[in-house]
This record gives structure tokens, C-alpha cells and sequence, in this order.
């Protein structure tokens, strides 16, 4: 048994304690100490695993949420990186894994029948948990960094049919139509329709604009068509006037992304999402526009390489290509 340095967490961010220091694989001995004015919290913890892989430091987590909140990630983003711990040590549990190991990690993301982009998700955050606890001092390496990077497939763009659009657009009742139209004329990603505000429309000289939240914190500003600008006028007649999101929840606030994205779904028939939606719209403003750069920035992506995965091959001019090379019978 070694024992780990002390630290300090906030008692506001205890929800996410672990609740592994009574975890059969773990063998964990702990300590909590709350000081006098209960503001914080003493953790000190002692943990032993196979190979001396350390297998439970839950306690920690607290701590590593004030890092990603203090590096500006978004709560969408702090939220999941902690869904993913907690996922992994409760598979721990189950499994008598060995921990926070690249033996433990390795066999963890290979016991799951996920898609490589999820497993590369997970990976990463595991990978900056072992940092962050690797600079407290709690791990001599990290032992992510001794695993493979994940190799995701490139996977082929699926723009979804105007056909099918124009069926869900007439079938479905004024939200989920203003939603299908943010994603299939706006590009609009699921979040970034959950999150639309009164103040985000904007007018200028040649029509409105939306300022979109985007991805990771990042703002963008997309011109609107009228089509999409009367299924958002329509919408607002449903909100009250003191409400300020386009799509409140009836819990208070804005409904959540993945309402929103089921929402859509069922309104599309088959296999077509939310996220198809977006396809098209990169489909469409690349054909009629050749320029990828601007398709990227109306997109929010980092690089073009993504939006170019986005793209949907113009089948037109592949079969103009396709019939040079036909026999002559």
C-alpha cells in the first residue's frame, strides 16, 4: 500500500466523488476530513493494484473539473471527460480490472464493441485524467501514452435526400420543422440548435444572420435563408415572450442537444439523423459554391480536412467521368 498526497476539493463539486473507496478491485483505504467551516474537503487516499497500478483515485476528480473548467472547456465537454472516468472505473469494479495501467486501459477500451471515434473519445480523456494525475504527482507516468493512438476509418459522407427532408419539413409540427430546416439550410450541429437564443438573429443589409455557439466555445455567424428565417418566426410564436431559447424545455431552460437530435430523428424516416442534415447542407454549399474554405467556416470545423468528409461526391460529374472509360460494343 502507498500512500497518495494530500490534496483539497471543493465540497460544491462532491456529486462527483467517486464512489469507489469501497470498490471490491481497488482495495482502497480513505480518509475525509471536513475542516470546521465545511467549505473544504481533506482527501487523502491509499490504493494498491496489480503491478502497483493505482486503481481507484475517484477523490481526485473534483480537482481534475476545476482544471478543465480553469482551461475553458465547455460543460458539455467537462461533463463527458468525467462520464468517461467514472464509466472506466465502475467497469473496474465489475471486471477486477487492473486500473489505471496500460494493461488495465488497454483492455478496457478493447472490450467494447464501440465505434473507433468513440473509442478515440474515451481514450483521450482518459489520457488527460492519467496527466492531470501524473502532474499531481499521483502517477509516475502516464500510462496512456503507452498505448496506440486509436485509427479511425474515414467514413463516407451521407447527405440526406431532399426528398425526405421536404417530407419531414410538411409532416412535422413547427418545432421539429424549425429544427430540420437550422440543420439542413444552416448546418447546424444538434447543440448548436438546442442553444439558439433571441439575441443570436441578427439583421443586416442583406438579410438575417444567427450567431452560432459552437463546438468547444467557438462563435460563428451564419447567414440565413428565408425559408429557414420563417420556420424560426413561426417557432417564436410558440414561446413566451419572457423566454429567451428558441427551443425552451419544460424543465426550465433549453431542451438538451440529445432531445433535440431524438427530436429530429424521429421525424426522419430510416436511418437518416440530425447529423445527415448537416451533410446535405455541407453537400449542397460545396457544389454550388466550390469553395471549401467557406464551407468549413460556415461548418465551425478547425480544419478543411473535416468538412471535407462532409462532402458528398457530386455523383453527376463522377458518372460524366465514369463514361469515358465505357466500352465500345
Amino acid at each position: 500500500m502507498r500512500l497518495l498526497k494530500e490534496t483539497k476539493v471543493q465540497p460544491e463539486t462532491s456529486y462527483l466523488l467517486n464512489r469507489g473507496t469501497s470498490l471490491e478491485c481497488s482495495q482502497v483505504t480513505g480518509e475525509l476530513d471536513r475542516l470546521s467551516e465545511g467549505r473544504r474537503t481533506l482527501c487523502r487516499v491509499a490504493s494498491v493494484g496489480r503491478a502497483g497500478a493505482v486503481t481507484s483515485v475517484g477523490e481526485y476528480l473534483p480537482l481534475w473539473v476545476d482544471h478543465l473548467r480553469a482551461g475553458n472547456r465547455s460543460e458539455g465537454t467537462v461533463k463527458l471527460r468525467v462520464y468517461h472516468v467514472e464509466c472506466f472505473e465502475q467497469w473496474c469494479a465489475k471486471t477486477g480490472g487492473q486500473g489505471l495501467s496500460s494493461e488495465g486501459i488497454a483492455a478496457y477500451l478493447g472490450a467494447h464493441g464501440w465505434s473507433a471515434a468513440t473509442r478515440r473519445s474515451v481514450r483521450t480523456s482518459l489520457g488527460l485524467w492519467c496527466a492531470f494525475l501524473e502532474a499531481q504527482g499521483v502517477l509516475e507516468v502516464n500510462p496512456v501514452a503507452k498505448l496506440p493512438s486509436v485509427i479511425v476509418e474515414r467514413r463516407l459522407p451521407r447527405p440526406c435526400p431532399d426528398e425526405v427532408i421536404v417530407r419531414a419539413v410538411v409532416e412535422a409540427e413547427p418545432r421539429v420543422r424549425c429544427m430540420v430546416m437550422l440543420a439542413a439550410e444552416a448546418g447546424l450541429r444538434r447543440m448548436e440548435i438546442a442553444v439558439v437564443q433571441r439575441d443570436d438573429f441578427m439583421k443586416d443589409l442583406f438579410g438575417w444572420s444567427l450567431h452560432v455557439h459552437g463546438k468547444g466555445r467557438k462563435s460563428r455567424v451564419v447567414p440565413l435563408t428565408e425559408s429557414v428565417m420563417s420556420a424560426v418566426s413561426r417557432q417564436w410564436l410558440d414561446v413566451p415572450a419572457f423566454c429567451p431559447w428558441l427551443f425552451p424545455s419544460s424543465r426550465g431552460g433549453h431542451l438538451q442537444p440529445i432531445r433535440v437530435g431524438e427530436l429530429v430523428n424521429e421525424a426522419l424516416p430510416g436511418a437518416w439523423t440530425t447529423h445527415t442534415l448537416r451533410h446535405r447542407f455541407a453537400t449542397r454549399a460545396y457544389q454550388g459554391s466550390k469553395d471549401l474554405l467557406m464551407v468549413q467556416k460556415l461548418l465551425g470545423h478547425e480544419k478543411p480536412e473535416t468538412t471535407a468528409m462532409y462532402v458528398g461526391m457530386d455523383t453527376s460529374e463522377s458518372r460524366a467521368v465514369v463514361e469515358l472509360a465505357r466500352l465500345k460494343l
